[in-house]
């Protein structure tokens, strides 16, 4: 494949392992050379609990995105999820001691650095330093600083922590299997990059991502992410009280919860029936669709509260314009997106990721967003970071993409 780099992005859930392999350009143009996918072992809650089961799920997911590409991969972007994610505020002041007083990229690092250097709990490791925004002087909301004129500046930003030991088991399962680990990214971050834009990010708006073991979720005011998180919850947790109720195993719990579930008991018509499988020497039986929701429902709106109850925990408020975005295998339940509706009293809809070079249509789904949202942020480091194209002057926008290079290169 005659690239400038090949990407391979790694979504390692709970149910499914996802890897896709893309091309990226000088220019950081996108182009998806292959998916793949595979059930996942050894995965609980989103974190690795065998790693032998779960390597073996790794080494075949790569070996067929490898061989569809024609490419061997040797690096791999790492999605990371889960209950353990968690959002700290922090900030950096510096002084400004040029002569002319205007503001420079070391002023910028600097800042940056003084917000990282903020005591973390013990056990978690910083993934990912979000700028919020710049305030120079008395000047508060500036975006890009780079060229103004102050006496001082201060950086806001969100820090992302993971727990070490999950995280560096991550990073060991997919080093055995002879792939180094180039950087982790929070899986709601990728989401958002192929499901939002920066119109909506400025609108503001909730992007959660239902997974099969944990919910993660990333909240956008004014362009900034304000919030990030997760809970130990998600269609799993559906399945387990579908196969309680009903009395029947978690595989064909899953397929009834798939083809005919709804977590929305108004959009169910009383009159649709619908025929559990003969499993295990128990006959089938019919019974009423609006029984299967009032099942489903309680545990959804459970997942929903909860989160809802983590922003109001963090004083998250404010205009949500973009609303309410679902991804994750999770979304695909009906009723998903009304009974989001109702609890944030927002609306909501389906995440589907936009459309890339290359990308079939058949993966144009909100299952996907995450690990197309990994190879779409590297992208956007290469071009950034590689100072590609870039402006030597002093031109407000050649500043611009040096700060975002900046950015890319330490964080």
């Amino acid at each position: 494949m005659a690239t400038d780099k090949t990407l391979l992005g790694l979504d390692i859930g709970t149910s499914s392992i996802r890897a896709v392999i893309a091309s990226v350009n000088r220019d950081g143009q996108l182009m998806i050379e292959a998916i793949a996918e595979r059930a996942s072992e050894g995965v609980k809650s989103g974190s690795i609990v065998n790693i032998e089961q779960t390597l073996k799920a790794i080494n075949s997911v790569i070996s067929d995105a490898e061989l569809q590409s024609g490419t061997e991969v040797s690096s791999a972007i790492l999605g990371i999820g889960g209950d353990h994610i968690e959002g700290i505020s922090s900030n950096g002041a510096v002084g400004i001691t040029s002569k002319d007083q205007e503001i420079k990229n070391d002023d910028i690092r600097k800042s940056i650095e003084i917000a990282r250097a903020r005591d973390i709990p013990q056990d978690s490791e910083i993934l990912h330093t979000l700028v919020q925004d710049f305030q120079v002087d008395s000047r508060s909301g500036i975006k890009d600083p780079i060229d103004m004129l102050g006496h001082r500046l201060e950086t806001r930003v969100l820090l992302v922590l993971g727990s070490s030991s999950i995280c560096q088991n991550q990073r060991k399962c997919v080093q055995k299997a002879g792939i180094q680990v180039q950087r982790m990214v929070l899986q709601p971050l990728a989401d958002s990059e192929v499901v939002l834009t920066n119109e909506e990010k400025e609108m503001g708006a909730i992007v959660i991502n239902i997974g099969a073991g944990t919910t993660n979720m990333i909240c956008y005011l004014q362009g900034s992410p304000v919030y990030v998180g997760g809970i130990g919850f998600g269609g799993d947790n559906v399945t387990g009280d579908i196969a309680y109720m009903l009395q029947l195993p978690r595989v064909a719990a899953e397929s009834i919860k798939i083809s005919d579930g709804s977590c929305h008991t108004p959009s169910v018509s009383p009159d649709e029936m619908i025929i559990t499988p003969a499993v295990g020497g128990k006959p089938s039986f019919r019974f009423p669709r609006k029984e299967l929701a009032k099942v489903i429902e309680p545990r959804m709106a459970e997942i929903f509260s909860l989160l809802q109850g983590e922003l109001e925990k963090h004083d998250i408020s404010g205009s949500f314009g973009a609303g309410i975005v679902l991804v994750g295998g999770g979304s695909l339940l009906s009723g998903a997106t009304e009974l989001a509706a109702e609890i944030f009293r927002l609306p909501a809809r389906l995440g589907f990721p936009q459309a890339i070079n290359g990308l079939d249509r058949q993966y144009i789904d909100p299952k996907y967003s995450t690990v197309l949202g990994l190879v779409k942020i590297e992208a956007k480091k290469y071009r950034d970071s590689g100072n590609h194209n870039i402006s030597r002057g002093k031109d407000k926008a050649g500043f611009s993409s040096k700060m975002k290079g900046l950015f890319s290169k330490l964080f």
